[in-house]
Parts: structure tokens; sequence; C-alpha cells
């Protein structure tokens, strides 16, 4: 089985005021690439099917070479590059037109019991089902991402004494009734200054947001010069530190710098 490959044009809604990709857009785009990919495993998909299973992200890390621009053809590519009863791990990356390499992700994800919401093992018969490839030539760094203890919400507008509250919404949502991973980007988006020429960015997703919750977020430094942005639940107030209950923090993102 050949690895996923889609031939793309960046388009107007996938782009920003400077007129190259938006994060949340490429965000969109990989994602989408992945379970296009994960749909050619056919064996896979009827298990999902048969056991009302499913798979999770926990962790996805972007290296960003340079962000295509408007109009700009691109080839999306996805696939797996290893897989354990309980994980799967694959890469997914944008090539232009010269076949250079724009953008090159990689992901984690476990299977999961969508009936009970908890992990689930799939059998080594169907693991020899999955095709692997290898992996493209990046750093991996670990997936889970320090939180420093400078982390600070961030205010709402009109009032800088009260930090913002993001209500999620139903448009927010992807089709296990989550918050879609790419829009935690875009909120983090907004908090990222126009000037941060971006090399890198790490996610940790720790907990699902539902229909209902509020989000607040939180800006600090990590080390180096990355900017570290969590979205929380109300339960976190002030300052934030590696102590904070894994419950009350949504997702971990590290923005780092070229």
């Amino acid at each position: 089985m050949p690895i996923y490959e889609q031939q793309l044009q960046i388009g107007i809604s996938h782009i920003g005021k400077d007129g190259l990709l938006k994060l949340g857009p490429a965000v969109d785009i990989l994602q989408n690439a992945t379970w296009f990919q994960i749909d050619t495993e056919t064996a896979l998909i009827d298990y999902f099917r048969q056991n009302h299973a499913g798979m999770y992200l926990v962790s996805r890390q972007i290296d960003i070479h340079r962000l295509p621009a408007y109009g700009e053809h691109v080839t999306v590519k996805s696939w797996v590059t290893n897989c354990d009863r309980l994980f799967g791990y694959r890469n997914t990356a944008i090539y232009d037109s010269e076949n250079k390499l724009c953008i090159g992700a990689y992901a984690t994800g476990p299977f999961v019991d969508l009936t009970k919401a908890a992990p689930a093992r799939i059998s080594r018969e169907l693991l020899d089902k999955v095709a692997t490839y290898p992996a493209l030539d990046m750093e991996i760094l670990p997936r889970k991402i320090p939180i420093p203890p400078n982390m600070a919400p961030q205010p709402g507008p009109g009032d800088p004494l009260r930090p913002e509250q993001i209500l999620v919404q139903n448009y927010h949502l992807d089709n296990y009734g989550h918050m879609n991973n790419a829009r935690y980007v875009d909120i983090a988006s907004a908090y990222i200054p126009d000037d941060f020429r971006l090399k890198r960015i790490r996610m940790e997703y720790k907990k699902m947001a539902l229909p209902g919750d509020l989000i607040i977020p939180y800006v600090g430094r990590g080390e180096g010069d990355a900017l570290i942005i969590t979205l929380n639940a109300p339960e976190v107030s002030g300052a934030q530190d590696q102590g904070s209950p894994d419950n009350a923090v949504y997702t971990v993102m590290e923005f780092t710098k070229k």
C-alpha cells in the first residue's frame, strides 16, 4: 500500500494577513491527510467500526521550514512510521512544487474504546496489516512539555483585570464531540507576536474540552526563547507550576523561534 498523497492548492481561507498559511489551517491540512490515510487501512477501519473504537491524539510536533503562500500548489503526504498494540506513530508532511519540505510533523495517538473512553489494545494480527514506512529525518523531542512557573492568564477584551474565558461551542468540535485540536492552535495564535518567526510547535493534549467548557489561556516563557501557551480549565487561577493537576489543563503548546 503506497504512502497516502494529496495534491492541494493553498486557498484564501488558509492564509493570514501576510499571505502565508496560518497555523490552524496548517493543522487542519495535516490532520485531514492523517485521517484520509487511516481510511486506506481497511483492516483497521473495519476493526474500528466493529468495536466502536478509534484513535485520539496525545501529542504532535510540527517543524516549520517555511509556510506556503496563497496560490501555491503543495503535496501533502501521511504515513505510519511505527505501531504497537496501544499507540500509532506517524509522519505527515507538506512539500512544495519542487518537492522541498515545507512542514514536517510527527504525531502520537492511542487506540481508544470509544464506549468507555478508555485505552484499547489491538491484536498483533491486526498490527501486521498496518503498513509502515521510514520516518522523516527530524529531531523528535519528548512528548511531555514542562510548564514553567511564570505562566499568567491573559486578560479578556475590555477588562485587563479579568482573565479571558473562551466558551467551547459546537463549531469548535470534531467528529468525536471534543474540541478539534486545530482549534486549540487557533486560540493560541492570538498570543503569538507578529514578529515571532516559528521554527517548531509542540503540542501535548491532556484533557478533552467539551461543549460548554470554559478555556482560560495562559502564556509564559520556557527554555531559551520558547513561548509556552496553555489552555486551562477555570480550576487553575493565578500562577501555574508543574504541580498543577492534569485535569486542569486541556493542552500545553510550545512555540520555538527560528
